[in-house]
């Protein structure tokens, strides 16, 4: 999206409690895309000695409820930083009509190949709403930021836990490497291409250690042989070998870029799903999910994808629109393929379209799990050390469990 669509201002002071407010201005909001995962950024502002950007997704991301609009705040600078931040926004007379609380957080340095860390509002406020608050044609969003440093002026330099750095510095290092992966670049391609290009073996060389908090399936892979060896060769012959350099670089604690997800998001959930590394597998999933539209020609073949992977925000995404676009879908489109064990998938997003916005009645707490987003199931399972791959069943299945043993206790 093009930057001039947006500006900022220069920060002013709070009136009150050491609050800083930057106005950050997205011009012909009604005209930006509403498409969910399309985002525009502001230009980097500066707070406290540090750079911000701000992001807005006017149709929300893949987790937000269906019309809300969504927002994200990153540290842009070298050093970390703990602030207080929030965001509201204004009408032309002045009238504040969206504040959100503000929450707490610790925003990681740009540093250490970890990327950039983004905190979301991904409910921040209805499209109708901020429809409404337009001025001029802009929409304008004050950031609230406060230092919670003990000193105001100064944020204090402390060095991070260096292991992360230290692990990553290990990939691909042969002298300590007690794996070696031999990976064929010819497997995955067709026999037309492999005659037109012989085939090369790609190697990559990796520790047993890293790749046992990873994957099970990797680990398993890497035994030592039954002649005793140090170093173990692995043959693959089923991932192509950027991808598999991919998965291993994560495994190290490497950041993918969202456009190597976005090219490769398929090839990553497949490879991924194969090999046990869960967690790359689900980041791959959402950006295949933001970066595609579900329509009536593909809504299919993604049904079956998701269902063949195990990709549970994939289902949700389909069927998400079955609902919304049942009537044009009747009588064109055949369901005979399609798994029995999805219906479940079909009636959560059915009860979701039939919620009614402020409908807070108390509900039994299994109907709560099953009208519960993907994102918002994956959240709380992970918060619990629990597995996060798996269908909506068996996810909730896990949350009931442990809600029970809970109980117990």
């Amino acid at each position: 999206m093009s930057m001039n669509v947006v500006d900022v201002g220069t920060p002013l002071d709070g009136l009150n409690d050491d609050w800083t407010t930057t106005v950050v201005r997205f011009h012909g909001f009604a005209n930006l895309s509403t498409t969910r995962g399309e985002k525009v950024q502001s230009p980097e502002f500066s707070c406290f000695g540090h750079q911000w950007t701000l992001k807005l997704y006017p149709g929300g991301r893949a987790s937000s409820p269906e019309g809300y609009v969504a927002v994200a705040l990153a540290n842009r600078s070298n050093s970390s930083i703990k602030i207080q931040w929030g965001c509201s926004v204004r009408n032309a007379d002045g009238k504040e009509l969206v504040h959100k609380k503000s929450y707490t957080n610790v925003f990681d340095a740009v540093s250490d190949g970890a990327g950039t860390s983004w905190y979301y509002h991904g409910n921040f406020a209805k499209r109708s709403k901020l429809m409404d608050s337009l001025v001029q044609g802009s929409l304008v969003i004050e950031v609230r930021m406060k230092s919670t440093s003990t000193d105001k002026s100064i944020t204090q330099f402390i060095p991070k836990n260096p292991i992360h750095k230290n692990v990553i510095n290990k990939f691909m290092d042969e002298e300590t490497a007690d794996v070696i992966f031999e990976v064929d670049n010819g497997s995955c391609q067709s026999e037309e291409h492999i005659n037109k290009k012989s085939k090369t073996i790609e190697t990559f060389f990796a520790h047993r250690f890293v790749l046992q908090i990873i994957s099970t399936m990797l680990a398993e892979l890497c035994k030592s042989d039954e002649t005793g060896g140090i170093i173990t060769t692995v043959s693959i012959i089923d991932a192509k070998p950027e991808i598999f350099r991919h998965m291993i670089y994560y495994a190290y604690g490497g950041k993918l870029s969202d456009e190597e997800l976005k090219v490769n998001a398929k090839d990553i959930i497949n490879a991924c799903d194969k090999y046990g590394v869960v967690h790359l597998k689900l980041e791959a999933e959402t950006c295949y999910v933001e970066s595609i539209e579900i329509t009536l020609d593909n809504m299919m073949d993604n049904l079956l994808y998701a269902d063949s992977k195990n990709l549970a925000l994939l289902k949700e995404a389909v069927m998400d629109y079955i609902v919304a676009n049942k009537h044009s879908i009747m009588g064109k489109v055949s369901f005979d393929k399609v798994p029995g064990s999805l219906m479940t998938d079909l009636l959560a997003a059915m009860a979701r379209g039939e919620e009614q916005p402020g409908d807070d009645g108390e509900e039994d707490e299994s109907i709560k799990y099953n009208k519960m987003r993907v994102c918002a199931l994956r959240k709380m399972l992970d918060e619990k050390g629990l597995e996060v791959d798996g269908s909506r069943e068996v996810m909730i299945a896990l949350l009931k469990e442990h809600s029970d043993n809970e109980y117990d206790a």
